[in-house]
Protein backbone atom coordinates (compact mmCIF):
# COMPACT_ATOMS: atom_id res chain seq x y z
CA UNK A 1 0.00 0.00 0.00
CA UNK A 2 1.42 3.38 -0.97
CA UNK A 3 0.77 6.63 0.91
CA UNK A 4 -1.89 7.53 -1.70
CA UNK A 5 -3.95 4.52 -0.57
CA UNK A 6 -3.89 5.47 3.10
CA UNK A 7 -6.86 7.25 4.70
CA UNK A 8 -4.97 10.42 5.58
CA UNK A 9 -3.91 10.88 1.92
CA UNK A 10 -7.51 11.12 0.73
CA UNK A 11 -9.19 14.45 0.00
CA UNK A 12 -12.11 13.67 2.31
CA UNK A 13 -10.00 12.41 5.18
CA UNK A 14 -10.80 13.99 8.51
CA UNK A 15 -8.18 13.19 11.13
CA UNK A 16 -9.30 12.37 14.65
CA UNK A 17 -10.14 15.67 16.34
CA UNK A 18 -7.40 16.95 18.65
CA UNK A 19 -8.21 16.60 22.29
CA UNK A 20 -9.80 19.71 23.75
CA UNK A 21 -9.45 21.02 27.19
CA UNK A 22 -10.82 24.24 28.60
CA UNK A 23 -7.70 24.60 30.70
CA UNK A 24 -5.25 24.65 27.77
CA UNK A 25 -4.73 28.15 26.37
CA UNK A 26 -8.36 29.14 26.81
CA UNK A 27 -9.88 26.15 25.06
CA UNK A 28 -7.44 25.72 22.16
CA UNK A 29 -6.90 22.12 20.96
CA UNK A 30 -4.71 20.14 23.29
CA UNK A 31 -1.60 18.89 21.44
CA UNK A 32 -0.94 15.20 21.20
CA UNK A 33 1.98 13.41 22.82
CA UNK A 34 4.83 14.14 20.39
CA UNK A 35 3.87 17.72 19.62
CA UNK A 36 3.25 18.45 23.29
CA UNK A 37 6.69 17.34 24.43
CA UNK A 38 8.42 18.99 21.48
CA UNK A 39 6.76 22.26 22.47
CA UNK A 40 7.72 21.81 26.13
CA UNK A 41 11.37 21.03 25.35
CA UNK A 42 11.72 23.93 22.90
CA UNK A 43 10.21 26.45 25.31
CA UNK A 44 12.18 25.12 28.29
CA UNK A 45 15.46 25.28 26.39
CA UNK A 46 14.68 28.82 25.25
CA UNK A 47 14.25 29.92 28.85
CA UNK A 48 17.55 28.25 29.76
CA UNK A 49 19.21 30.28 27.01
CA UNK A 50 18.31 33.45 28.95
CA UNK A 51 20.97 32.61 31.54
CA UNK A 52 24.31 33.68 30.08
CA UNK A 53 26.40 30.77 31.35
CA UNK A 54 23.91 28.08 30.39
CA UNK A 55 22.97 29.79 27.15
CA UNK A 56 26.62 30.12 26.14
CA UNK A 57 27.27 26.43 26.71
CA UNK A 58 24.15 25.43 24.82
CA UNK A 59 25.17 27.66 21.93
CA UNK A 60 28.72 26.32 21.88
CA UNK A 61 27.88 22.63 22.17
CA UNK A 62 24.36 22.43 20.80
CA UNK A 63 24.36 24.27 17.47
CA UNK A 64 25.43 22.83 14.12
CA UNK A 65 28.84 24.32 13.34
CA UNK A 66 30.30 23.11 10.03
CA UNK A 67 33.81 23.07 11.49
CA UNK A 68 32.56 20.39 13.88
CA UNK A 69 30.36 18.54 11.37
CA UNK A 70 31.55 15.17 12.68
CA UNK A 71 29.85 15.61 16.10
CA UNK A 72 26.53 13.80 15.56
CA UNK A 73 24.53 15.08 18.53
CA UNK A 74 24.54 18.62 17.11
CA UNK A 75 22.15 17.59 14.33
CA UNK A 76 19.50 16.90 16.98
CA UNK A 77 20.24 19.48 19.67
CA UNK A 78 20.34 22.49 17.33
CA UNK A 79 16.65 21.92 16.59
CA UNK A 80 15.75 22.93 20.16
CA UNK A 81 17.74 26.18 20.24
CA UNK A 82 16.43 29.50 18.93
CA UNK A 83 17.91 32.90 18.23
CA UNK A 84 15.07 34.97 19.65
CA UNK A 85 11.46 35.07 20.80
CA UNK A 86 9.97 35.55 17.33
CA UNK A 87 12.15 32.77 15.92
CA UNK A 88 10.75 30.45 18.59
CA UNK A 89 7.19 31.75 18.22
CA UNK A 90 6.87 31.21 14.47
CA UNK A 91 8.41 27.74 14.59
CA UNK A 92 6.24 26.60 17.50
CA UNK A 93 3.09 27.92 15.84
CA UNK A 94 3.82 25.85 12.75
CA UNK A 95 4.62 22.81 14.86
CA UNK A 96 1.49 23.21 16.98
CA UNK A 97 -1.13 23.83 14.30
CA UNK A 98 0.21 21.56 11.53
CA UNK A 99 2.15 19.01 13.55
CA UNK A 100 -1.02 17.85 15.30
CA UNK A 101 -2.57 16.91 11.94
CA UNK A 102 0.38 14.74 10.95
CA UNK A 103 0.62 13.13 14.37
CA UNK A 104 -3.12 12.34 14.24
CA UNK A 105 -2.68 10.52 10.92
CA UNK A 106 0.72 8.91 11.46
CA UNK A 107 0.94 8.36 15.18
CA UNK A 108 3.43 9.87 17.62
CA UNK A 109 6.43 7.67 16.85
CA UNK A 110 6.36 8.04 13.09
CA UNK A 111 5.70 11.77 13.30
CA UNK A 112 8.58 12.28 15.73
CA UNK A 113 11.01 10.39 13.49
CA UNK A 114 9.78 12.36 10.47
CA UNK A 115 10.11 15.73 12.21
CA UNK A 116 13.57 15.10 13.65
CA UNK A 117 14.88 13.57 10.40
CA UNK A 118 13.79 16.68 8.49
CA UNK A 119 15.72 18.73 11.03
CA UNK A 120 18.79 16.53 10.62
CA UNK A 121 18.58 17.01 6.84
CA UNK A 122 18.44 20.77 7.41
CA UNK A 123 21.65 20.62 9.44
CA UNK A 124 23.40 18.51 6.81
CA UNK A 125 22.29 20.92 4.06
CA UNK A 126 23.80 23.82 6.02
CA UNK A 127 27.10 22.01 6.40
CA UNK A 128 27.27 21.01 2.73
CA UNK A 129 26.44 24.56 1.59
CA UNK A 130 29.13 25.97 3.84
CA UNK A 131 31.85 23.69 2.51
CA UNK A 132 30.67 24.25 -1.07
CA UNK A 133 31.13 28.01 -0.59
CA UNK A 134 34.45 27.47 1.22
CA UNK A 135 33.69 30.08 3.87
CA UNK A 136 31.80 30.51 7.12
CA UNK A 137 32.74 27.14 8.64
CA UNK A 138 32.36 28.69 12.11
CA UNK A 139 28.85 30.04 11.41
CA UNK A 140 26.38 28.08 13.57
CA UNK A 141 22.90 26.89 12.71
CA UNK A 142 20.09 26.74 15.25
CA UNK A 143 16.30 26.49 15.20
CA UNK A 144 13.46 24.12 14.39
CA UNK A 145 12.73 25.65 10.98
CA UNK A 146 14.00 22.64 9.02
CA UNK A 147 11.60 20.29 10.77
CA UNK A 148 8.75 22.79 10.50
CA UNK A 149 9.35 23.20 6.75
CA UNK A 150 9.09 19.44 6.46
CA UNK A 151 5.78 19.53 8.33
CA UNK A 152 4.45 22.29 6.06
CA UNK A 153 5.35 20.35 2.90
CA UNK A 154 3.85 17.10 4.22
CA UNK A 155 0.60 18.84 5.15
CA UNK A 156 0.50 20.57 1.76
CA UNK A 157 0.56 17.14 0.10
CA UNK A 158 -1.68 15.22 2.48
CA UNK A 159 -4.13 17.96 3.57
CA UNK A 160 -4.49 20.34 0.60
CA UNK A 161 -7.80 21.71 1.90
CA UNK A 162 -6.04 23.56 4.75
CA UNK A 163 -5.76 27.36 4.54
CA UNK A 164 -3.06 29.35 6.32
CA UNK A 165 -2.72 33.00 7.27
CA UNK A 166 0.53 34.23 5.69
CA UNK A 167 1.51 37.89 5.98
CA UNK A 168 -2.06 38.59 7.17
CA UNK A 169 -3.54 37.01 4.00
CA UNK A 170 -5.41 33.67 3.96
CA UNK A 171 -4.18 31.27 1.28
CA UNK A 172 -4.30 27.52 0.51
CA UNK A 173 -1.52 25.61 2.18
CA UNK A 174 -0.09 24.50 -1.17
CA UNK A 175 0.21 28.13 -2.25
CA UNK A 176 1.88 28.97 1.05
CA UNK A 177 4.28 26.03 0.74
CA UNK A 178 5.19 27.07 -2.81
CA UNK A 179 5.79 30.62 -1.59
CA UNK A 180 8.02 29.49 1.27
CA UNK A 181 10.03 27.17 -0.96
CA UNK A 182 10.35 29.82 -3.65
CA UNK A 183 11.79 32.28 -1.14
CA UNK A 184 14.20 29.65 0.17
CA UNK A 185 15.37 28.73 -3.35
CA UNK A 186 15.84 32.39 -4.34
CA UNK A 187 17.99 33.32 -1.34
CA UNK A 188 19.95 30.07 -1.47
CA UNK A 189 20.89 30.72 -5.10
CA UNK A 190 21.68 34.34 -4.27
CA UNK A 191 23.99 33.28 -1.46
CA UNK A 192 25.73 30.64 -3.54
CA UNK A 193 26.25 32.55 -6.79
CA UNK A 194 26.30 36.19 -5.70
CA UNK A 195 27.81 35.85 -2.26
CA UNK A 196 24.72 37.32 -0.58
CA UNK A 197 24.01 37.18 3.12
CA UNK A 198 21.40 34.47 2.75
CA UNK A 199 18.41 36.72 3.44
CA UNK A 200 18.87 38.51 6.75
CA UNK A 201 20.95 35.83 8.42
CA UNK A 202 18.36 33.12 7.76
CA UNK A 203 19.75 29.74 6.69
CA UNK A 204 17.43 29.23 3.73
CA UNK A 205 19.39 26.21 2.52
CA UNK A 206 18.48 24.51 5.81
CA UNK A 207 14.81 25.12 5.04
CA UNK A 208 15.31 23.45 1.68
CA UNK A 209 17.04 20.53 3.38
CA UNK A 210 14.02 19.97 5.61
CA UNK A 211 11.65 20.19 2.64
CA UNK A 212 13.72 17.73 0.59
CA UNK A 213 13.69 15.25 3.48
CA UNK A 214 9.90 15.56 3.68
CA UNK A 215 9.64 14.91 -0.07
CA UNK A 216 11.71 11.75 0.35
CA UNK A 217 9.37 10.61 3.13
CA UNK A 218 6.22 11.31 1.13
CA UNK A 219 7.26 10.17 -2.34
CA UNK A 220 10.60 8.36 -2.17
CA UNK A 221 10.19 5.88 0.67
CA UNK A 222 6.91 4.33 -0.56
CA UNK A 223 8.50 3.68 -3.97
CA UNK A 224 11.61 2.22 -2.33
CA UNK A 225 9.51 -0.11 -0.18
CA UNK A 226 7.64 -1.31 -3.26
CA UNK A 227 10.91 -2.04 -5.08
CA UNK A 228 12.34 -3.89 -2.08
CA UNK A 229 9.15 -5.92 -1.78
CA UNK A 230 9.38 -6.80 -5.46
CA UNK A 231 13.08 -7.72 -5.28
CA UNK A 232 12.57 -9.87 -2.16
CA UNK A 233 10.14 -12.25 -3.84
CA UNK A 234 11.08 -15.96 -3.54
CA UNK A 235 13.62 -17.19 -6.08
CA UNK A 236 11.99 -18.53 -9.22
CA UNK A 237 8.71 -16.73 -8.63
CA UNK A 238 9.31 -14.40 -11.58
CA UNK A 239 10.16 -17.32 -13.87
CA UNK A 240 7.04 -19.16 -12.75
CA UNK A 241 4.89 -16.12 -13.50
CA UNK A 242 6.39 -15.86 -16.98
CA UNK A 243 5.60 -19.52 -17.62
CA UNK A 244 2.01 -18.99 -16.50
CA UNK A 245 1.69 -16.00 -18.81
CA UNK A 246 3.09 -17.95 -21.76
CA UNK A 247 0.73 -20.82 -20.97
CA UNK A 248 -2.28 -18.47 -20.91
CA UNK A 249 -1.29 -16.96 -24.24
CA UNK A 250 -0.83 -20.41 -25.79
CA UNK A 251 -4.22 -21.56 -24.49
CA UNK A 252 -5.91 -18.47 -25.94
CA UNK A 253 -4.32 -19.25 -29.33
CA UNK A 254 -5.56 -22.87 -29.18
CA UNK A 255 -9.07 -21.72 -28.25
CA UNK A 256 -9.17 -19.44 -31.29
CA UNK A 257 -8.08 -22.31 -33.55
CA UNK A 258 -10.75 -24.64 -32.11
CA UNK A 259 -13.41 -21.97 -32.58
CA UNK A 260 -12.35 -21.62 -36.21
CA UNK A 261 -12.61 -25.38 -36.71
CA UNK A 262 -16.14 -25.41 -35.25
CA UNK A 263 -17.30 -22.53 -37.40
CA UNK A 264 -15.42 -23.09 -40.68
CA UNK A 265 -14.10 -26.67 -40.56
CA UNK A 266 -10.61 -28.06 -40.22
CA UNK A 267 -9.87 -27.31 -43.87
CA UNK A 268 -9.95 -23.59 -43.15
CA UNK A 269 -6.82 -23.78 -40.96
CA UNK A 270 -3.58 -22.33 -42.23
CA UNK A 271 -0.34 -24.27 -42.18
CA UNK A 272 0.83 -22.41 -39.10
CA UNK A 273 -2.41 -23.06 -37.25
CA UNK A 274 -2.21 -26.76 -38.06
CA UNK A 275 1.38 -26.85 -36.79
CA UNK A 276 0.35 -25.09 -33.56
CA UNK A 277 -2.47 -27.59 -33.02
CA UNK A 278 -0.13 -30.53 -33.69
CA UNK A 279 2.49 -29.19 -31.23
CA UNK A 280 -0.16 -28.77 -28.57
CA UNK A 281 -1.42 -32.31 -29.14
CA UNK A 282 2.12 -33.71 -28.85
CA UNK A 283 2.70 -31.70 -25.70
CA UNK A 284 -0.42 -33.12 -24.10
CA UNK A 285 0.76 -36.64 -24.93
CA UNK A 286 4.15 -36.00 -23.33
CA UNK A 287 2.49 -34.71 -20.17
CA UNK A 288 0.63 -38.00 -19.69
Amino acid sequence: MSWRDRPYAQQDYNPPPPQRSGGFAGGMPKPRWAVKYLLIINIAVFFLQVFPDIGGRLFTWGTVIPAYWWQPWRYITFQFLHGGLFHLLFNMMGLYFLGMLLESGWGARRFLVFYLSCGVAAGIAHVLMTFAMERGIEVPLLGASGGVYGVVLACAVLFPHIRLIVFLFPMPIRTAAALFLGIAVFFTLQEFFAGGAGGGGIAHVAHLGGAVAAAVWIWGLPKLRMRLRFSNRPAGQGQWERKLKQRREQQEKIDRILDKIRSEGIGSLSRGEKRTLQQESEGMKNDK
